[in-house]
C-alpha cells in the first residue's frame, strides 16, 4: 500500500510539473511603434501567453505551450533571438532561389516597418515593402537564395515565408 501511495504521489508531482508555464524571451524583435506593440501583444495573447512584457526590442512572456506561442509569433511576421523555447525553423526556403523572390506574412504595420525591411534587404537586392501590407518582392542583380533573404529579415526582427 505504501508503494502505491508513493507511486501516485510521484505521478501527481510529474503531472503538476508539466502544467507549469515556461518563461520565454525574444530579443531583437522589430517594435518601432504602437502598431507593432499592439500587434505583438495581440498575437501573444491570442496564442495563450501571459505576463507579457515589451521593453524596446525585447519581448517576454509565460506560456504553458511556449513552443506554440513562439511559432504563432513567428507566423505573424515577427522574429528575434529566442531563449526559453526553440526558434522555429524557416519554412519553404530550402532550395528556393531566384533574381526575383516574393515573400508574404511579414509584419509591416507602418512606414518605419517597411523602411526597416527595405534597409535590411538592401545589401541583397531591392525590396518593394510598403506599409500596411504583408507581402513584398525582392529583386536582385543576380540569383539569391530565399534562405539568405529570410536570415536578413530575421536579423532585423521580422519573419516571412516565400509566397506561392
Amino acid at each position: 500500500m505504501r508503494r502505491l501511495g508513493l507511486g501516485l504521489g510521484l505521478v501527481t508531482l510529474l503531472a503538476a510539473g508539466a502544467a507549469f508555464a515556461a518563461d520565454v524571451k525574444i530579443a531583437g524583435v522589430h517594435n518601432c511603434c504602437p502598431g507593432c506593440a499592439n500587434g505583438i501583444r495581440a498575437t501573444l495573447e491570442g496564442a495563450g501567453a501571459t505576463n507579457i512584457t515589451l521593453n524596446g526590442r525585447e519581448v517576454g512572456f509565460s506560456a504553458e505551450e511556449a513552443q506554440k506561442v513562439v511559432q504563432t509569433f513567428f507566423d505573424a511576421g515577427y522574429a528575434g533571438k529566442v531563449t526559453g523555447a526553440k526558434t522555429p525553423e524557416p519554412q519553404g526556403v530550402k532550395g528556393v532561389k531566384g533574381a526575383t523572390l516574393k515573400f508574404s506574412g511579414v509584419h509591416l504595420c507602418c512606414g518605419a516597418c517597411a523602411n526597416a525591411v527595405n534597409a535590411a534587404l538592401a545589401p541583397i537586392g531591392k525590396s518593394d515593402a510598403k506599409a500596411r501590407t504583408e507581402t513584398f518582392t525582392l529583386t536582385a542583380a543576380q540569383e539569391v537564395e530565399a534562405a539568405a533573404v529570410l536570415k536578413a529579415l530575421r536579423d532585423a526582427g521580422f519573419n516571412a515565408r516565400v509566397a506561392k
